[in-house]
């Protein structure tokens, strides 16, 4: 943490860069006159924002969330027609295929994929050239523009590179920072939600779900000998936890935009860089160690699905909504199946029981006839 405009760091590599200029030209280069010339550590520090933080979502960011989705759609293909209990509330409710829960997952990424490349085309359209004010005072006219085509020069020409619309928009506001570091808080949430759906699908193995089995990774406990942990998806939602809490410092920061400059960028740089690099980190560990390596448990799924009482939702059009509750309450109380306490309280034939409460059409929706 430093001056509010990031100046330390800027003057710094100035020096650095006149010394080394100075030594191979022979000749007395300026940090200042030279180095420094057209620019100011005002327009300087959010271009540097503006292209570390681009550099790090497309080299970084986006393989790790590409292999993701990826990974996700892989184990989804090799989980198609195993049919499981679904749950809101974390309570039981009607039956679904289980690669569709893991698609939900792959839908929500994608998305957050979508709006990063939104957002990363405004991170493009650089501040530098404005100067100290956004004026451009010192600064050729022509600076600002052949500056972008330099870096889109040394981008290998994967990108290009623009002078801001507005020099005084970019210099005092931050509000692109602020747009993508809201993205990538989606992102973290999204994170979050898969892998607390992880732990409760893993959770027991003998008293919580037992749906799947998670790679076992290390000892779970110092005092309890066998235990093993869900350790992957438990660093992702601390990872989430910390990008959550840097975007809150991003937003605090941007809102230092007092006139002409915000005197808060060092640390919206520095938590801006750190929310992508743990995402990145965190999703390639978490496809590769636990949605790449994660098994079912098809015989804990099938036991749930036989004894789940809401299945009798299906016999809504056909009994009516309080028949229905009635035989899913003595279902879930007596501990039976539901099509057997159906079978009692119903005049529905036993095939044509087991025809509505066919799991692997109910998770198709429409209406039971």
């Amino acid at each position: 943490f430093q001056t509010g405009s990031g100046t330390s760091s800027n003057m710094n590599a100035n020096e650095v860069i006149a010394n080394l200029a100075s030594k191979y030209a022979k000749a007395t280069i300026s940090p200042n006159d030279d180095v420094n010339m057209s620019q100011s550590s005002n327009d300087v520090i959010p271009t540097a924002i503006k292209v570390s933080a681009h550099m790090d979502l497309t080299h970084k960011l986006y393989p790790a969330l590409d292999k993701l989705i990826d990974e996700i759609e892989k184990k989804a293909k090799s989980v198609e027609g195993v049919i499981k209990t679904g749950r809101t509330h974390l309570m039981d409710a009607m039956p679904v295929d289980f690669s569709d829960e893991l698609r939900a997952w792959t839908s929500q990424l994608s998305s957050s994929r979508k709006m990063l490349g939104v957002i990363e085309q405004r991170l493009l359209e650089l501040p530098q050239g404005g100067t100290a004010v956004g004026s451009g005072i010192n600064a050729h006219k022509q600076f600002a523009k052949y500056f972008a085509q330099e870096m889109t020069k040394l981008s290998g020409s994967k990108c290009k590179c623009v002078p801001s619309e507005n020099f005084f928009h970019e210099l005092s506001a931050q509000d692109c920072s602020v747009q993508l570091s809201g993205e990538l808080k989606n992102l973290a949430v999204i994170l979050m939600k898969i892998s607390n759906d992880l732990r409760w699908m893993n959770s027991g193995p003998l008293t919580g779900l037992s749906e799947i089995e998670l790679q076992a990774l290390q000892p779970g406990s110092s005092i309890m000998p066998g235990k093993v942990n869900p350790v992957i998806p438990e660093a992702v939602t601390m990872v989430s936890a910390d990008v959550i809490g840097n975007d809150v410092s991003i937003t605090v920061a941007a809102q230092a935009g007092n006139f002409q400059l915000n005197v808060m960028l060092p640390v919206i740089a520095y938590n801006l860089l750190k929310s992508i690099n743990l995402l990145a980190g965190a999703m390639n560990i978490l496809s590769s160690k636990a949605i790449k390596t994660f098994k079912i448990n098809k015989k804990n799924l099938e036991a749930s699905l036989a004894m789940n009482p809401i299945l009798v939702t299906a016999l809504n059009p056909i009994i009516g909504y309080e028949k229905a509750a009635e035989i899913a309450k003595k279902a879930y109380k007596e501990g039976r199946p539901i099509i057997d306490v159906a079978l009692e309280e119903t005049d529905l034939s036993k095939s044509r029981l087991k025809r509505l409460l066919d799991p692997a059409k109910l998770i198709k929706g429409g209406i039971s006839k």
